[in-house]
C-alpha cells in the first residue's frame, strides 16, 4: 500500500518512516482514550502529570506500532523481499512490500511477525504495570497499562482473517500451503476478508446503537476499509488467477522480424514504426544476439539515431532467460519485473519461436476477458 501527501520523519536501518496527515486524527483519539484511562485509574494524577501522560503515552504507542512494522519488513529483508518505506496513518501503520513472497511459508513468516512481536511488547508493559502497581506508582502503572491493553488490541486484531490485515496474511498462506496457486489462496482470503468485514460492520452498528458510539463509528471505518481493501485485492487476483493459467505460448509474438545488429536506430524505428510489436529479435551473422524494442531508443539524442546500431542498445540474449512456452504468464510477467526487462526469448528445440512481453500478454489478457462466455 502507498500513500501520497505523507511527511518522512527519519529512517531506521534503511527504512524510511512516513507519517500521514490521517494520522493527525488517530493520534487525537488515542489522546482521548489516554486521558479516559488516566481518569479511570489515577483520578489523583492533574495538571502536568496528567498531561504528559495523554501525550506520551500515545506517542509510545505508535512507537510500538513502527516496532509492529519493523517486524514485518526485517523478517521480509531477510527473505530477500525488498521494503518501501512503513507509514503511520488513519487506520495504524503499514510496511511497504514491494513485492509478494515466493513461498506460502515466508508469507506466514511475514505475517506472523507483527503480531507476535505486538503480544510481546503487551506481556512486557502488562509485568511493567504489575511493578509500578506494587510501587503504587500511579502514573507509570497507568502508562505501563494502557500500552498493554493498545499492544494486545492490536495483537489480537491483526490475527482477524481479513486481508489484508496480518490475519488474512495468515490465511492466504495456509490456504496457500494447501494447493499451489496463491492466485487462488488470496481469491478465497479475499472472500473470507468480506464476511468478516461485513461482520465487523454489523458489530460496529450494533455498539452505536447500544453502546458507544464513537467505538462503534470507529469499528465501522476499520470494516469498511478492510472491506474495500479485500474488493480490490480479490479483483487483482482474480486477474492473476487467469495470468497462471495463461501459458506464454499462447501469448508470446510469433510473427518474428529479424532485426541485422549493425542496423541503426534510425533505420530500425523507421522500419518498425506503426507496427504494434514489441520485441525483435538481433541477429549478428544469423546467430541471436539480442532483443530489441522501440522503447530502448528513447534514451538517444535524434542526432545520433543515423550512427547508432541497435545492438548498443539492445537487451544481451544473456542476460535474459530460456523459455519454453510452457510457463504461465504470471510467473513470466514476475521475471521481467525482477529482472527489469522488457522481454523474453521463447525457443522449441533450441529454435526461437517467438517473444513474450509485457504488452503481448496484457493484449492476450484482454482478448480472454473481452470474448464472448
Amino acid at each position: 500500500m502507498r500513500f501520497r501527501w505523507t511527511w518522512d520523519v527519519g529512517r531506521i536501518a534503511g527504512i524510511t518512516i512516513s507519517i500521514h496527515p490521517s494520522w493527525l486524527l488517530i493520534y487525537a483519539l488515542f489522546v482521548w482514550r489516554a486521558a479516559y484511562f488516566g481518569h479511570l485509574f489515577a483520578p489523583s494524577l492533574h495538571g502536568a502529570s496528567s498531561l504528559a501522560l495523554v501525550l506520551v503515552a500515545p506517542l509510545v504507542f505508535f512507537a510500538c506500532l513502527i516496532a509492529h512494522e519493523f517486524a514485518h519488513a526485517l523478517v521480509a529483508r531477510r527473505l530477500g523481499i525488498p521494503i518501501g518505506g512503513i507509514t503511520l496513518f488513519l487506520f495504524g501503520g503499514v510496511a511497504t512490500i514491494m513485492r509478494e513472497p515466493d513461498a506460502p511459508v515466508d508469507e506466514l513468516k511475514m505475517a506472523i511477525a507483527g503480531p507476535a512481536l505486538s503480544a510481546a511488547l503487551a506481556l512486557v508493559f502488562w509485568l511493567l504495570y504489575l511493578g509500578a502497581s506494587a510501587l503504587n506508582w500511579d502514573w507509570g502503572a497507568t502508562f505501563c497499562y494502557f500500552l498493554s491493553i493498545a499492544n494486545a488490541v492490536v495483537a489480537v486484531f491483526n490475527l482477524i482473517p481479513a486481508f489484508p490485515t496480518d490475519g488474512g496474511r495468515v490465511l492466504r498462506s495456509l490456504l496457500w500451503m494447501a494447493q499451489p496457486s496463491s492466485a487462488r489462496a488470496t481469491v478465497w482470503a479475499s472472500n473470507v476478508s468480506l464476511v468478516f468485514a461485513g461482520a465487523l460492520i454489523l458489530t460496529g452498528l450494533y455498539i452505536v446503537f447500544g453502546l458507544d458510539e464513537l467505538q462503534g463509528l470507529w469499528l465501522v471505518l476499520i470494516a469498511g476499509f478492510l472491506a474495500q481493501a479485500a474488493r480490490g485485492v480479490g479483483r487483482q487476483a482474480r486477474i492473476d488467477r487467469k495470468l497462471e493459467t495463461m501459458l506464454v505460448r499462447d501469448c508470446m509474438v510469433k510473427s518474428l522480424v529479424p532485426v541485422p545488429a549493425q542496423t541503426s536506430v534510425a533505420s530500425f524505428i523507421g522500419e518498425v514504426a506503426g507496427k504494434p510489436q514489441t520485441g525483435y529479435p538481433v541477429v549478428d551473422q544469423g546467430a541471436l544476439v539480442g532483443l530489441a524494442d522501440v522503447r530502448q531508443t528513447a534514451g538517444i539524442p535524434l542526432p545520433l539515431w543515423a550512427q547508432t546500431p541497435v545492438s548498443a542498445v539492445m537487451t544481451p540474449i544473456a542476460r535474459t532467460i530460456a523459455l519454453s512456452g510452457t510457463e504461465s504468464a504470471r510467473e513470466v510477467l514476475r521475471q521481467l519485473s525482477q529482472r527489469e526487462l522488457g522481454e523474453l526469448p521463447v525457443y522449441s528445440d533450441g529454435e526461437l519461436v517467438g517473444i513474450v512481453s509485457r504488452d503481448s500478454i496484457f493484449r492476450a489478457l484482454h482478448a480472454v476477458r473481452g470474448a464472448p462466455a
